[in-house]
């Protein structure tokens, strides 16, 4: 009988401890996109890479003549710019790397549109 018991609350720890690292996992924050529109029309696109190094992807996606730009924002005392990406005239998107820090701080993403008129679009995130 004693066997059965200690057991029986061996399979309840181990039960316990794989609820428990299952639960836990490993934080990472999924990709963040904004897009940017303009007559129902995407004409540009900001994407936050998560995976270390934190990667942005500026991409102008509309053949118009006109590129767009992107500019990363970091919340510390007011909107503070950290950097910013032009992408447009070639087949490629424009990147760059800045080490998002978890927890720590909320960001911003702004892109906008280099042609006439301000076309614009932001998003706020966090990583954690």
């Amino acid at each position: 009988m004693r066997k059965y018991l200690v057991a029986r609350g061996a399979l309840a720890v181990a039960g316990a401890v794989a609820l428990v690292v299952s639960a836990t996992g490993t934080a990472s924050a999924a990709d963040t996109t904004l897009r940017l529109t303009r007559s129902g029309n995407t004409i540009g696109t900001m994407t936050h890479l998560d995976p270390d190094p934190d990667t942005f992807r500026v991409c102008d996606t509309r053949a118009d003549g006109h590129g767009v730009t992107g500019k990363l924002y970091m919340y510390v005392a007011g909107w503070q710019l950290k950097e910013t990406k032009a992408d447009g005239g070639d087949s490629g998107c424009g990147y760059f790397d800045y080490n998002v820090v978890p927890y720590a701080a909320k960001y911003l993403m702004k892109l906008c549109w280099n042609g006439p008129g301000e076309v614009c679009a932001k998003k706020e995130f966090t990583e954690d």
